[in-house]
């Protein structure tokens, strides 16, 4: 009977933890703006074509502020499809460029019923003044949006706000922290 080593494992777990993680930081809200729609018989969203769900929204980042966050939390109902692993990519703009944060948020069902896709994305650093967001949903193939709400937040950025956010990409030499036995 062979015993695995333990050590080996723990190190690997703390090193995951390590570059995996980033401290939590609090911001003060500017603003919240909810933009929200209902499409009764659905709007299309044509197979490999990024599409505007509801209008631009203008939200304001403080002139006291140095810098805002703009966080958006989608919800969207998509359906009547009938294409298998139709994935949804969720995004939005901001002043008329793409944030790179977009995400699959998941697949309209392949038997016409309907579903909520949900993602939450955040752009850091956007200058005080008045800024347009809009929501993007881009689809594999067809679908349709029947409803939608998004929450826009706009958070003033403070030096003062907490540590600074590790980027995850950063190279860091877990073996340092720890050594494995």
């Amino acid at each position: 009977m062979h015993r695995l080593r333990q050590p080996r494992f723990a190190a690997l777990i703390v090193s995951v933890l390590i570059c995996g993680t980033a401290p939590a930081q609090k911001y003060t809200l500017a603003g919240t703006y909810i933009d929200a729609g209902y499409f009764n018989s659905g709007q299309l969203i044509p197979a490999g074509q990024t599409t505007a769900v509801g209008p631009v929204v203008e939200v304001e980042c403080s002139g006291a502020a140095s810098s805002c966050t703009v966080q958006a939390d989608h919800f969207i109902q998509v359906g009547h499809g009938n294409t298998a692993q139709n994935q949804a990519t969720i995004g939005f703009l901001l002043d008329g460029s793409l944030v790179e944060d977009n995400q699959i948020a998941g697949s309209t069902p392949s038997d016409g019923t309907y579903t909520i896709l949900a993602a939450s994305e955040r752009q850091t650093g956007v200058s005080p003044g008045t800024h347009t967001v809009q929501i993007l949903l881009y689809s594999v193939a067809d679908t349709f949006v029947f409803n939608y709400n998004t929450n826009f937040r706009v958070y003033i950025e403070s030096a003062a706000a907490g540590p600074r956010l590790r980027d995850p990409h950063e190279e860091r030499d877990a073996t340092s922290v720890i050594s494995p036995r």
